[in-house]
């Protein structure tokens, strides 16, 4: 046995000591990179929810701001005084209690530096209709590209305020909504919201004076630890959304795996060539993960790509798949899917040879999104097509929709442009539920026909008038939805505008070309909503009837 005062007997003690050291070395560092792996990931997932928490938000913000345009769009067709009868009957589908949409609404005109409420249904408003604060809010509507969003508390409730401005004709639409009493969200109920806790702050501060909507007892917020955040466009303003994970997002392997590496560490440290080898193969599983994790997001997205060219085909297979052939005109039709989100809305098109020298047209489009709204798409669609084959007129045909079409039931609005026409004369007759107004191309004349426009269907039951238009030789008449000229960052009469300047660049184009380029112009990079067109062109040469107002060669009635 070696003396301990020997040269080299204490080499086993140091031999030892060196071997602990490295072992705790070794264990610390792989702990630490798995634990750093494990962080990264669950960063990237917790992004990955927030963002599709906040698409969620984004079409729910649509759905509560589209009656808004629709009633602007209505009052604009009345006339400078409006029409207090239809704004109240559109707006009453949209009211009630702590679920409906809106608890009040009430219709404005600008006169001077002032502002007149013309009409007002549901709940006592939360600004007093007097005082100078509506003013204020009413003044910033007007000067506003957008809707413009206010806090309004009303005892020990919050509401949210919206008015939505005609800078054109004066008219300003302003509603009221409740915000839960529990403060939960009602977009909280997609599966988007179910891995994580969420707090909605309006505008960029995250304080407690700005928090609209939470899962969290306010007492315990500001969500803290790992965290991530996003702003969605809300009117003139934002909402701040703030999440954090309910649990782990990733695999239980990779969230254990730092504390099976100190304890393997620990308990093998003796053995530097297990510890080592232990190591590799960890290290090899977590990247095995990693890898497992990015297959799995990407087939997630191929799913979500499949998902929406399901409903892409859907919608195509419910639309005309061959136009019918009209006697001296040429026709063209496009349907193009929005670029964002991966439902579809219930745009459609259909024209139909109704007997005789006649036949029948409808460009229409449903509120909402998704399967339901494709189905209530089908049903307008086959509804308008049967009136109109059994010789009703569009007027006709657009009353009796009305009594069979209820938003309280159905939950969706329609819009829809309905006409007859005649090939040998180019007459054509046309009613309008609500629906973006058709543009009349001929020669050097490019503008929109100026004709009543009726409630949508699904408001109650109404009545309509009808417009009579001759096309003279190569005219051109063309029928879309509003998603050619809609944006969420302007107004409407800006994206008319544009399309009013796009047919004119364009208005020399053969039919089949003319659609896809003014779709173009008009979409760039991408419309965020459904688009469906239809186009009309008298090919032959004709006499002309008369002139309208404006001295363009057509003639124009109101039947």
């Amino acid at each position: 046995m070696r003396n301990p005062t020997e040269p080299g007997a204490g080499w086993p003690i140091r031999t030892g000591a060196l071997v602990v050291l490295i072992g705790l070395v070794l264990t610390a560092v792989s702990s630490w990179a798995a634990y750093r792996a494990d962080r990264s990931t669950e960063e990237r997932l917790l992004e990955t929810q927030t963002r599709q928490a906040a698409a969620v938000l984004s079409s729910a913000i649509l759905v509560i701001e589209q009656p808004l345009t629709t009633a602007l769009r209505v009052q604009a067709e009345a006339g400078p005084g409006g029409n207090r009868a239809v704004f109240r009957r559109t707006m009453a589908v949209y009211l009630g209690d702590e679920t409906a949409l809106y608890v009040s609404a009430s219709l404005w005109r600008q006169d001077g530096d002032r502002f007149t409420r013309l009409a007002a249904v549901g709940k006592a408003p939360g600004m007093d209709p007097a005082g100078g604060e509506v003013q204020d809010f009413l003044d910033r509507a007007v000067a506003s590209r957008t809707s413009v969003v206010e806090r309004v508390e009303v005892g020990d409730r919050t509401r949210f305020a919206y008015a939505l401005a005609d800078p054109e004709t004066g008219f300003v639409v302003k509603v009221e909504r409740l915000l839960p009493a529990n403060r939960r969200a009602p977009v909280d109920r997609d599966s988007a919201y179910a891995q994580i806790h969420y707090a909605i702050y309006l505008g960029e501060e995250t304080s407690v004076e700005a928090l609209t909507t939470t899962d969290q007892d306010p007492a315990d917020l500001p969500l803290d630890g790992l965290t991530s955040s996003v702003t969605v466009p809300f009117g003139d303003t934002v909402l701040t959304v703030v999440t954090e994970p309910k649990g782990h997002l990733g695999s239980p392997l990779s969230r254990w795996l730092p504390l099976i590496l100190v304890a393997s560490g620990l308990l093998l440290t003796v053995a530097t060539a297990l510890i080592a080898r232990k190591v590799v193969s960890t290290g090899i599983r977590a990247q095995d993960d990693s890898a497992t994790i990015s297959t799995l997001y990407e087939r997630i997205n191929g799913l979500y790509e499949e998902q929406r060219e399901t409903f892409v085909r859907l919608q195509r297979a419910l639309l005309p798949h061959v136009l019918p052939d009209i006697p001296d005109h040429e026709i063209a039709s496009a349907y193009v899917a929005g670029s964002e989100g991966v439902e579809i809305g219930g745009d459609w098109y259909s024209i139909i040879d109704v007997g005789e020298d006649h036949f029948g047209f409808v460009v229409g489009d449903v509120s909402g999104r998704g399967v339901d709204a494709v189905a209530e798409m089908a049903r307008a669609r086959f509804t308008l097509r049967a009136y109109l084959v059994d010789g009703d007129s569009p007027a006709e045909a657009l009353a009796k929709c009305s009594r069979q079409f209820d938003v309280t039931v159905d939950g969706h609005i329609v819009t829809a442009v309905v006409g007859r026409g005649t090939w040998r004369t180019g007459e054509l007759v046309i009613a309008n539920a609500g629906h973006p107004l058709p543009l009349l191309l001929d020669g050097d004349h490019c503008r929109f026909l100026t004709m009543p426009i009726g409630p949508p269907l699904g408001v109650g039951p109404s009545s309509y008038e009808a417009t009579t238009v001759t096309l003279p030789a190569g005219a051109t008449f063309l029928a879309y939805t509003d998603g050619l000229v809609e944006r969420r960052d302007e107004d409407i009469d800006t994206g008319m505008d544009r399309l009013l300047a796009a047919a004119r660049r364009h208005r020399d184009l053969a039919v089949d070309d003319l659609l896809p380029s003014i779709r173009e112009d008009m979409s760039g990079d991408g419309a965020p909503d459904d688009i469906a067109m239809l186009a009309l062109r008298r090919a032959v040469e004709v006499g002309v009837v008369g002139t309208d107002a404006g001295g363009d060669p057509a003639a124009v009635t109101v039947s």
